[in-house]
């Protein structure tokens, strides 16, 4: 008879930050982690909060990003509560040859959700910031992270400086 028709939808996963949440492709991570399996090298950009200290992950350096301190700079969160984070290793798309990979520090375990064009629409655009859209998908409120932005960054701050 006739083939079932197959609606589009991107395997995701929703993770929880120390306030909110954010949505990612399941195909944007690598391997999820912990700074207990992983090399902490020393901080080189005390200067930019967000940025956390680099750690070695598969012998490659990888910059590592505090996404609750990137979405939420007025509202730090408690050190107390940095012992539970998790690392997402990503593979980074922009420039790969000049950036591999990068890692989301965030607090919960990566809960899967199949998204589809009638499970996801935009919340709010005052919520937007340059790191990421304010949508509602599968019923919850999540941060889109704007990936490409935020390898962007990362990749100026590898950038040596001008002298």
């Amino acid at each position: 008879m006739s083939e079932e028709t197959r609606e589009p939808s991107v395997e995701s996963v929703i993770v929880q930050l120390d306030t909110g949440s954010i949505l990612l492709p399941r195909s944007a991570f690598l391997e999820v982690t912990t700074r207990a399996g992983a090399v902490q090298t020393d901080h080189e950009h005390a200067d930019i909060p967000w940025l956390e200290p680099t750690l070695i992950w598969q012998d490659v350096q990888v910059p590592v990003v505090n996404v609750h301190r990137l979405l939420y700079p007025e509202h730090p969160a408690e050190d107390a509560q940095r012992r539970f984070t998790r690392l997402l290793v990503m593979q980074a798309i922009t420039q790969p040859d000049r950036l591999p990979f990068y890692a989301l520090e965030v607090r919960g375990t990566p809960h899967p959700v199949r998204i589809t064009p009638q499970n996801i629409y935009a919340v709010d655009e005052a919520d937007a910031s340059p790191w990421a859209w304010k949508v509602k998908a599968s019923g919850v409120t999540s941060h889109l992270l704007r990936l490409d932005a935020i390898e962007d960054r990362l990749l100026e701050l590898s950038q040596p400086e001008a002298v």
